[in-house]
């Protein structure tokens, strides 16, 4: 509603400007000197179509509430948005950031859990936070979880994820019952020059809380904590991309689809509800096998 709101307000304002005072003053010429001034300001061809389509809402708006007998807009097609190719990782830059995190240090055990379930299930930031630890089926390794129109799904999990956030709840379990944490030293050795925040234990009402990634007064973690994790560990790696939980959904779909998986099971995983939305990792695959051909083929 706000970008609506800002659209609508812009387009009125370019109107009043060439005389407009009334709806029944509006005309096409209205619209094209509204699409010039975005021109000349450099506003990219998506944002312009988004733009043009509130117009064609509010003139077919205006002939529906009979303020207009004729649509102003009815001349004009409506512009087409190019579609961006989603910013994915290489499985090697995606195996130095998930080893980053220090899973000897208590409140970095959590965060290396976070960031395997992340690359492991590619669920969306708003889907992870949500998620409780009865949505976790350790056993069968899988996690359920609710997606757009709190649509259920079952998506698998990794091995390696379902190691490490074992060995997070074990430490919540210990932590609940009054223990002291324990190092969790078995799966790698202990880094040094952590900062001193960085090595406190997770709060009683964390290890207490009914969510599997809680925050730290036990509530459903805010999704720029889970931002600010995966951000933090790749600047570590030294990648040099912007890094975001949806840039590791989108390297999963697109690691999935490079070895070998099928449309239909990816759409499923990502919780699609259209397979033309899933289509895009196609492009991404597609490029990145030009690229390599490119750079091996003697005679490229």
């Amino acid at each position: 509603m706000t970008a609506y709101k800002t659209d609508m307000e812009q387009f009125l304002l370019t109107a009043l400007q060439r005389g407009v005072r009334q709806s029944e003053d509006l005309l096409e010429g209205h619209v094209l000197a509204y699409v010039a001034q975005l021109q000349d300001r450099g506003i990219c061809e998506n944002s312009i179509a988004r733009k043009m389509g509130t117009v064609h809402s509010f003139s077919k708006f205006l002939v529906i509430e009979g303020v207009r007998k004729d649509d102003f807009m009815a001349g004009m097609e409506g512009r087409k948005r190019t579609r961006r190719l989603p910013h994915t990782l290489s499985i090697a830059k995606v195996k130095r950031l998930l080893h980053q995190p220090d899973p000897s240090n208590p409140r970095s055990l959590r965060d290396k859990a976070v960031c395997e379930m992340l690359y492991a299930t590619g669920l969306r930031v708003s889907e992870f936070t949500g998620l409780t630890i009865d949505d976790l089926d350790l056993d069968g390794m899988t996690v359920r979880c609710f997606g757009k129109g709190r649509k259920e799904r079952i998506v698998p999990v990794g091995k390696v994820a379902c190691d490490y956030v074992t060995l997070y709840l074990d430490q919540r379990k210990r932590l609940a019952a009054g223990a002291a944490p324990e190092p969790a030293t078995t799966l790698l050795p202990k880094r040094r020059g952590r900062r001193a925040d960085r090595d406190l234990p997770p709060s009683v009402e964390e290890a207490r809380s009914p969510f599997l990634f809680p925050g730290k007064d036990g509530g459903r973690i805010p999704r720029e904590a889970i931002r600010h994790i995966v951000k933090l560990f790749a600047e570590q790696a030294d990648l040099e991309e912007n890094v975001t939980p949806h840039v590791l959904r989108h390297s999963f779909a697109s690691h999935l689809l490079a070895q070998g998986a099928d449309l239909r099971t990816i759409q499923e995983l990502l919780g699609h509800s259209a397979i033309t939305t899933t289509e895009i990792y196609t492009h991404v695959t597609n490029d990145r096998l030009k690229d390599v051909y490119r750079k091996a083929h003697p005679r490229a």
